[in-house]
């Protein structure tokens, strides 16, 4: 489930632009935490370009600087292949108008909302 109405685009395109990480997530050794990244006084962004590339912060990769990145969409599945490990990450997505929601199969849920459409 997507989450798209009937006029907005394909995932793939829909997806294309700029979005600030508003929180964070997830369960820690059986402990339920989230992070208003706002709150914290942090601007995370992650960039999708319409040709399958873009910019993934450390805090989102795992790593400490931020990273170039290729994604892809298949599915419910948006994929991200870091440009240094290769080791790709799945995530199920959901898209709702600005609302951008990532779920790792860790149970790990990252909600993003668009900072810039694409041109």
């Amino acid at each position: 489930v997507f989450g798209l109405s009937s006029c907005e685009k394909e995932p793939s395109k829909a997806i294309v632009g700029t979005w600030e990480v508003v929180t964070i997530e997830a369960t820690i050794e059986g402990v339920n935490m989230s992070v208003d990244l706002a709150e914290q006084g942090l601007n995370v962004q992650l960039t999708f370009n319409a040709d399958g590339t873009g910019t993934a912060p450390g805090e989102l990769t795992g790593d400490l600087v931020p990273l170039e990145m290729k994604w892809s969409i298949y599915e419910d599945q948006l994929t991200i292949e870091k440009s240094i490990s290769k080791d790709p990450i799945s995530y199920k997505f959901a898209l709702k108008g600005d609302t951008l929601t990532l779920t790792k199969a860790d149970g790990t849920v990252i909600t993003l909302t668009r900072a810039v459409a694409a041109a």
